[in-house]
């Protein structure tokens, strides 16, 4: 069994073929789909996805889509994540690879900490996102405190915040720039980090695998990630999909 647990299928690329890569997605092994919804204009359409059998929906609001979230969209947000097949809120986080200004900063935070409060309230599991940002992260995540389970997703960091998050009790998202020949300290953090605290995720239409670099990522490429970490960690591909997705069901409760 294979769970892909962050995907963006209901992104304009997919507009032609929706149905044609989901169904791709299981014909290939892959069990269950989690759509990550966090741009405001496609929560109801990702809503609506979520209708379909081992299809499950994470709705948040990006960083960079932060400083245009209104209190209409957070109390529109309050709501979503109630929904019996919201398993989880994020992505959110932040992300100064854009703009790393103070004002945009601190938006950003004041976002991160009204969806980590949702997130408590409705003890939901949380899908993080971390650019540029990982030290910053860790230190808020440590004044916080009160941290509700969740991913870091895409971890792209060192050995040492992988070790710090990991401790903190996320796990951390593995996708397609594990399979690149020049990732070398990624492929180092999956060898040294518990097989038990990896999920695998495509971020579709993103980052595809180094197989399929160049094209449009999809939820089937996920097996080129689970081949990937099964290489690193000198385990076979069946075991490394099982415990990956077991990981995902505990989580996700799904």
């Amino acid at each position: 069994m294979i769970i892909d647990t962050h995907v963006h299928v209901t992104d304009l690329k997919f507009n032609g073929d929706r149905e044609a890569v989901i169904k791709r997605a299981f014909d290939f092994g892959v069990e269950k789909i989690i759509e990550i919804s966090c741009e405001m204009s496609y929560w109801d359409k990702a809503l609506e996805l979520s209708k379909k059998d081992n299809v499950f929906v994470s709705f948040g609001i990006h960083p960079v889509d932060a400083p245009k979230a209104a209190f209409e969209d957070y109390n529109k947000l309050q709501t979503l994540i109630q929904n019996k097949k919201c398993i989880a809120v994020g992505e959110f986080g932040l992300d100064y690879h854009y703009d790393s200004s103070v004002r945009n900063i601190n938006i950003q935070k004041e976002s991160l900490v009204r969806q980590l409060d949702m997130a408590w309230k409705y003890n939901k599991p949380v899908v993080i996102h971390c650019r540029d940002a990982y030290d910053d992260m860790i230190v808020f995540l440590k004044e916080y405190k009160k941290i509700p389970k969740g991913v870091i997703h895409c971890f792209c960091g060192t050995a040492n915040q992988a070790k710090v998050f990991v401790e903190m009790g996320f796990l951390l998202g593995i996708d397609g720039p594990v399979t690149y020949k020049k990732s070398e300290t990624l492929k180092q953090v999956v060898l040294n980090i518990d097989i038990n605290k990896l999920l695998v995720e495509t971020d579709c239409p993103y980052l595809a695998p180094q197989k399929y670099r160049g094209r449009r990522n999809e939820p089937s490429y996920v097996v080129e990630i689970v081949k990937e970490i099964a290489t690193i960690k000198d385990m076979s591909v069946d075991e490394t999909a099982e415990i990956t997705a077991d990981n995902a069901v505990k989580l996700f409760n799904i």
